[in-house]
């Protein structure tokens, strides 16, 4: 039974099929013929689709409209799309004479508002004046803006560059008056007469009421208008572009004179080389190589900076910003201990540390406020700023000039990112200054990273025979190819007085050392130390001072401790460091130089005085002492990494014409 019903249901499939091929008319559309004489209509690409013009320019604009064919002459009919408040009057045909190809359109819009966008679109139609194939489109669509410029109620105060930078003139702050146009996703400001000559001196805030530096060259007899455009619908921050416009001086045979940005100005120009200004904090900054300077000679980039401030506070405001901490007013902190230890230099040396006097105590915010700086720190008239609050964190401002020079570049310091900087008071009441910096060029290429220390102390640093005793960590480089030297170790008193012992040191059981009171000094003489039994052999073992030149059983090591509370190698010392030698094992088996005893604050294991019977010794040397690597005072430490950045151009403004 149900294999019948699955035949009656395949059955039915099968009419509806033929049903529905039954019922199938095929259709074919043919694809629209081009009449003949058809014009071939366009409006070309290249048609401007947004105007903005200025209130006193006219009040009309020019559309393309193009045909593909130059045979005979023929007038194209012209449909309105798109005209709200039939602002704009646009021809109802245009005429093309016989070999034309393209054609303006002049439409006119007498009656539109400042301030508003008014939207058009005008179109061509019929079969005889449209190719349906062609590329082109036969419509047009535009919008038309009459800037509406609003009076801005207080003046801007502008600071010049490409005059300054040209003519060499000093930089005068002026007020200029402005208005201001929204327009979407910009915001312009223009400036009437920005360069008109100054009728009195500076106010009380160092203002002009004009421009100080010509007079007479200024055309009076029409305005001059100096447009600018944030890229921010706010026009609170964001690339700052300034349109090219004549400035309506003229000097002498240079004629007249214009100014804007380099970058969209001159289209072949790129923004990295010329960038645009910038604002922020209410401060537009354009910086060297953003504006140029032109006359009948050529363009020159302005290697000055140039700025304009919101309104006159925001000028009060910025120019209490510090930008050369060389130039800041401080009061010397004079202290017993005021030392530098640089290493960048592998030198140290006095120095003097100071905090700056705040001229501005109303602002919490002040540039001024916990600012020290270390005066003529790596040459006169160079300092080193840096910001430090009680049991805050130091930080220390980029860009900083050293006032000296490597492979033939200025040096420059910021904060380094991976040297951490503190500071903190030692055990000796001595304030340590870690300021981790980072050297390099002013493009950017870095020269090393280092961690300089700052010692200050208002009263003079003593050490007794207490701080010569302890844990500490011996530290130095070997002398005969073996591993550093990296042992803790143990400073006892002796059975003098004015006698050490230390107990740690490889191959030795103990070594002697003076104290000296007066000094605070510690000294080790060349000694002879004790056997030492190993594997059932024992091995004589000899302390044998070391100089530059090799063993001198004669010299004397001499150790004091430094500001950071290390014992180092006296400046005195006439040696610098030393060899154990056995005769039974045939040579030398240890030896250091530039030993460093450091105190152990944490508590380690114990240190056994005693050698072990199974001690291996290990000769490092027959006789021959590995040759020393000495860091000679003064040398830097400097080398260079990654990849430079461009170089900045330097600018002779007497033949550095770029276009």
């Amino acid at each position: 039974m149900k294999i019948i019903n699955l035949i009656k249901v395949v059955f039915l499939i099968a009419v509806v099929t033929l049903a529905s091929c039954k019922d199938y008319v095929d259709i074919e559309k043919t694809s629209p013929e081009i009449q003949a004489g058809n014009q071939g209509v366009f409006f070309p690409e290249s048609n401007q689709s947004a105007f903005e013009l200025e209130p006193t320019e006219p009040t009309q604009i020019q559309l393309t409209i193009a045909r593909s064919v130059s045979a005979g002459a023929v007038e194209i009919p012209i449909t309105v799309d798109v005209n709200e408040n039939d602002v704009f009057q646009v021809p109802a045909t245009v005429s093309f004479a016989d070999g034309e190809t393209e054609k303006e359109i002049t439409i006119n819009f007498p009656t539109a508002g400042e301030g508003v966008t008014y939207p058009l679109r005008i179109s061509v139609y019929g079969d005889q004046y449209v190719n349906p194939y062609s590329d082109g489109v036969p419509y047009v669509e535009a919008t038309v803006t009459r800037i509406k410029w609003v009076p801005v109620d207080e003046p801007m105060v502008y600071v010049d560059g490409p005059f300054v930078n040209v003519w060499l003139q000093a930089p005068y702050a002026m007020y200029v008056n402005a208005e201001k146009a929204e327009l979407g996703d910009v915001v312009r400001y223009r400036f009437k007469n920005m360069f008109k000559p100054r009728t009195a001196p500076a106010d009380e805030d160092g203002i002009n009421n004009g421009f100080v530096n010509q007079d007479p060259g200024f055309h009076g007899d029409k305005d001059w208008y100096t447009i600018i455009e944030i890229a921010d619908s706010a026009g609170m921050e964001g690339e700052v572009f300034m349109f090219a416009r004549e400035t309506g001086v003229e000097w002498g045979s240079y004629g007249m004179i214009s100014i804007g940005s380099i970058y969209r100005n001159f289209l072949d120009r790129k923004k990295e080389d010329f960038p645009l200004g910038t604002l922020k904090d209410s401060v537009i900054t354009f910086p060297p190589k953003s504006l140029y300077f032109r006359d009948k000679d050529g363009v020159i980039p302005s290697s000055a900076p140039a700025y304009i401030y919101m309104s006159k506070e925001h000028f009060i405001a910025a120019n209490k910003k510090i930008t050369d901490f060389n130039k800041v007013e401080y009061e010397d902190i004079l202290g017993a201990v005021s030392e530098y230890h640089s290493a960048a230099y592998s030198d140290s040396w006095n120095a003097i540390i100071a905090k700056a006097i705040d001229i501005d105590l109303e602002n919490e915010k002040s540039d001024y406020k916990n600012l020290y700086y270390l005066s003529n720190l790596y040459a006169d008239d160079n300092g080193l700023a840096f910001y430090y609050a009680d049991g805050g964190r130091v930080r220390i401002p980029d860009n900083q000039p050293i006032g000296k020079k490597i492979f033939g570049k200025d040096i420059y310091v910021s904060q380094s990112d991976s040297i951490e900087s503190s500071v903190e008071v030692n055990d000796k009441g001595v304030t340590v200054y870690t300021l981790g910096l980072l050297f390099h060029y002013e493009d950017g290429t870095v020269l090393g990273h280092f961690a300089e220390k700052f010692f200050y102390s208002e009263d003079p640093v003593a050490y007794d025979k207490a701080d010569f005793i302890g844990k500490f960590k011996m530290t130095g480089l070997s002398q005969l190819g073996e591993d550093d030297l990296d042992k803790e170790v143990n400073i006892a008193e002796g059975a003098h007085p004015d006698t050490l012992i230390i107990t740690g040191i490889p191959y030795a059981e103990e070594v002697k050392a003076a104290f000296d009171e007066t000094t605070s000094t510690m000294s080790i003489a060349s000694q002879a130390l004790a056997d030492i039994v190993a594997n059932g052999e024992t091995y004589d073992m000899s302390l044998i001072n070391t100089d530059e030149d090799g063993m001198n059983s004669e010299a004397i090591m001499e150790f004091t401790f430094n500001m950071e509370g290390k014992l180092v190698m006296s400046s005195t010392s006439t040696s610098d460091g030393y060899v154990i030698r056995s005769v039974a094992a045939g040579g030398f088996v240890s030896g250091f130089y530039n030993i460093v005893f450091t105190k152990v604050t944490s508590t380690p294991a114990p240190i056994s005085s005693r050698i072990m019977s199974n001690t291996k010794i290990k000769l490092q040397s027959s006789k021959r002492i590995v040759k020393k690597t000495q860091v000679k005072a003064g040398t830097h430490n400097f080398k260079i990494q990654g990849k430079k950045s461009p170089v900045n151009m330097k600018k002779n403004v007497s033949t550095n014409f770029i276009f």
